[in-house]
């Protein structure tokens, strides 16, 4: 349909990351893309050009961004005078959070300190996450020998967890490779049930048995807002919020957005809602506006013809079938004609979303540039539209009312969480789920073969692992939602010996499956 995609270059945000990582990180602008934005490697010559160009701007405005702050106290600092002058006030010195410091930081902790002393960071080395933000893992590990003499207090009592949870914590840490030595001991003296792991035949599976699992535990009188689903990316979670969905379980989430507010996801869904109900004018204007080449006045003159039928062939012979010839966009109409007669004939929703994405993927291409975790998300939706025969069902359980978390502000949330948004947060119950290798660790780590970006992604694990207090449930599917071909393999974490004897495993099979493999779910009601 001639869509222009030779555009393609990185939006503001995505250079300002660029630049960021440039500093925090001591990289380069070629190796800082190739880290955060591969995609781009051809326009390497342009960005450089940008950054050239956006550090001459600050300098003839007087403006400085946030990592300027940095660079230019550092650089103040490494004069002798001024140093001592602030040296001289600032005679003691504490760093919360010191595991997160960037190389800049440290040196500016460094530099303040350098001619009295008197210093303290308080910090875990084991829960240092944000190397892709610039944080430098190795800034607490080397503090002892920046500053000879320093005393290293271990805080080794653990108020939050059960000794039973804290010895998969145990187990991770002592598979560390750098780290500072120690063990977590429980407190309170509870010793707490074993952690469990389960294996499920698939996503939907493990997505059906927590929702029963949630459901049960609030039964017995655990609080929904003492319970928490985390994972690696929100991508993972997607089966999951289906799942909550049609059982009419509240839940927010953390670290991404509702898979149903994504707007590609609701663009792909608003065809479908055109064939369940002509009348859905919402659903109309979404779709018209995708149209290449039409604008918002063309889009209103439809609507006001459209709402004048209730047929679909009405609408489509009425309304479209006269701009198919003679017009500017004949081809874009007669384009999207095809496609709703094509869905209208076709009884299953996984082939009408199938005829959908045919139609809508060169549209999303120019839409959303290169971002690939918007086909994989997509991708996932049509392996969800196969476990439903009717497209009422489908709509009822991805199409729902995009303010409906807003309203009943006293109501109960579960938390969905990424790994990352969770940390220094903590609940009586967490499930940890797609423990897969690809997924936790990320398939970008595993890529890279960088055994950092390895140490960090287990650093990652050891604070999920951490984050429950009474009990946990780890879990993995042996095939994930976006292929549903291959055979996953498990977390290579969980592989470690010392961490396996400190799990009881499980294989769930036939009774999660019977009720997770249903259609309909209409015997436990939409609450």
């Amino acid at each position: 349909m001639g869509y222009d995609q030779d555009k393609e270059f990185p939006k503001k945000n995505e250079l300002k990351n660029v630049f960021s990582l440039c500093i925090n990180k001591g990289m380069n602008v070629d190796d800082a893309v190739l880290k955060k934005y591969q995609d781009y490697e051809g326009r390497l010559v342009e960005i450089k050009s940008v950054q050239k160009e956006y550090a001459e701007y600050k300098r003839k405005n007087n403006c400085v961004d946030y990592d300027d702050l940095l660079v230019y106290l550092k650089v103040i600092l490494e004069i002798d005078d001024v140093r001592a002058r602030l040296s001289s006030r600032y005679r003691y010195i504490m760093v919360d959070e010191f595991q997160d410091t960037n190389g800049v930081q440290a040196d500016i902790v460094r530099l303040l300190a350098k001619k009295h002393g008197n210093v303290m960071v308080v910090g875990d080395d084991a829960q240092s996450i944000y190397g892709f933000r610039g944080a430098n893992h190795q800034n607490i590990l080397e503090f002892p020998k920046k500053f000879v003499g320093c005393k290293v207090i271990k805080l080794q009592a653990n108020y939050r967890s059960t000794q039973a949870i804290l010895d998969v914590g145990n187990a991770v840490l002592n598979n560390m490779s750098h780290k500072f030595e120690k063990r977590l001991v429980s407190a309170t003296g509870n010793t707490g049930e074993k952690p469990t792991l389960r294996r499920f035949d698939d996503v939907y599976d493990e997505a059906g048995w927590i929702v029963q699992k949630v459901l049960g535990l609030k039964e017995a009188g655990v609080e929904v807002s003492d319970m928490a689903v985390l994972f690696r990316t929100a991508f993972t979670s997607m089966p999951l919020q289906a799942e909550l969905v049609k059982r009419g379980i509240r839940f927010k989430l953390f670290g991404g957005r509702k898979f149903y507010e994504m707007a590609y996801v609701r663009d792909a869904v608003s065809y479908l809602r055109i064939v369940a109900n002509p009348a859905d004018e919402l659903a109309w204007q979404r779709v018209l506006l995708l149209l290449p080449g039409i604008g918002v006045r063309t889009v209103e003159r439809l609507l006001d013809l459209i709402v004048h039928y209730t047929s679909l062939t009405d609408i489509i012979d009425k309304v479209f079938a006269p701009f198919c010839t003679g017009q500017k966009h004949s081809e874009t109409f007669e384009a999207i004609k095809k496609l709703l007669q094509a869905i209208s004939a076709e009884p299953m929703p996984a082939r009408q979303l199938a005829s959908v994405m045919e139609h809508y993927g060169p549209i999303m291409q120019v839409k959303y540039k290169k971002d690939p975790s918007r086909t994989k998300e997509l991708v996932m939706l049509a392996h969800m539209a196969r476990r439903y025969d009717t497209l009422k069902d489908f709509l009822a359980d991805v199409a729902v009312d995009p303010d409906r978390d807003s309203k009943d502000g006293d109501v109960e949330f579960l938390t969905l969480s990424t790994v990352h948004s969770a940390k220094g947060l903590e609940w009586g119950r967490v499930f940890l789920m797609g423990l897969i290798d690809g997924v936790f660790p990320s398939g970008r780590s595993l890529i890279d073969g960088d055994d950092g970006d390895i140490e960090e992604e287990k650093r990652l694990f050891y604070v999920a692992v951490t984050r429950a207090k009474d009990e946990l449930f780890l879990s993995f599917a042996n095939k994930s939602g976006s292929t549903e071909r291959s055979i996953s393999k498990p977390c290579r974490f969980l592989e470690a010996q010392n961490v396996k004897r400190n799990l009881e495993e499980q294989t769930v099979r036939s009774s999660v499956k019977a009720v997770s493999r249903s259609f309909k779910y209409r015997k436990y009601g939409r609450r």
